[in-house]
């Protein structure tokens, strides 16, 4: 009898062991579930918040170049204007410097169409009703005319709009590129490819200037923009700089045709 009441003493004690136990491991269960929901969270939280932040910076990076290109265009643009009118009307009393006259008035002139073309690519508006196509085309014009270098650009498809916002993003990431191959990369040739593909953009832009170490170029704030735009609108960047040049391409997904 006292062995039956010892079986049952220990068969208590075990099944109480094991519920403690199974309560124990559901609880240590749901607390991990609890703290990685927090901190998947606060991961959210926190990518969120960086992505406000990059669109707030470029906000205002945006509104700080529409005021450059309003002063461009309105300031030096009029004042400009207003002294090539003088030049002209000098050049009808002074028959003498006519000539000279004329060789200044036609430099205004020129300056103040490219300050005309500049304004128009600083400015978000403009760009947006140009569209990316031909906001590229203005500034491999300005290129061409200033022979500053050899460019050639290529579009293939079908057009289509993008999102606003996202096509000023790509727009200024090509402009990133055509900054650094202007100053840095000594090229003679520059080449951009535009290609309208039913399920993704495919923008491929390259020089035939002289690479660098794109470790180094990390460091940069060119390649960083360049970068942390291309994470803000989920779009694939390559890099890639040798002794043949440097190409950049980006495939931007098409979610939404506009």
């Amino acid at each position: 009898m006292e062995f039956d009441d010892l079986q049952i003493v220990i068969i208590l004690s075990s099944v109480i062991l094991f519920t403690i136990l199974a309560i124990v491991i559901s609880l240590f269960y749901l607390f991990q579930k609890k703290k990685v929901a927090f901190i998947l969270r606060e991961k959210e939280k926190e990518k969120q918040f960086e992505e406000t932040l990059k669109h707030t910076q470029i906000e205002i990076q945006e509104h700080a170049l529409k005021n450059i290109a309003w002063e461009l265009h309105d300031n030096v643009g009029q004042l400009l204007s207003l002294a090539r009118l003088e030049l002209n009307i000098l050049q009808t009393i002074s028959v003498k410097n006519a000539h000279k006259i004329e060789e200044i008035s036609s430099i205004i002139g020129d300056s103040l169409q490219e300050i005309r073309a500049i304004s128009k690519t600083l400015n978000a508006e403009v760009i947006n009703n140009l569209g990316l196509v031909e906001s590229v085309q203005v500034e491999i014009d300005r290129f061409n005319r200033l022979n500053f270098i050899k460019t050639k650009f290529d579009k293939r498809g079908e057009e289509y709009q993008v999102s606003a916002q996202d096509e000023i993003i790509l727009f200024r990431m090509i402009q990133e590129f055509f900054s650094n191959t202007i100053k840095h990369s000594k090229a003679t040739e520059l080449q951009v490819v535009i290609d309208f593909l039913p399920d993704i953009l495919k923008i491929c832009v390259k020089d035939n200037g002289q690479g660098f170490n794109l470790e180094k170029a990390k460091k940069g704030s060119g390649l960083i923009n360049i970068k942390s735009r291309a994470e803000l609108i989920n779009t694939q960047l390559e890099y890639q700089s040798g002794d043949s040049g440097t190409q950049m391409k980006l495939m931007y997904p098409i979610t939404k045709k506009v």
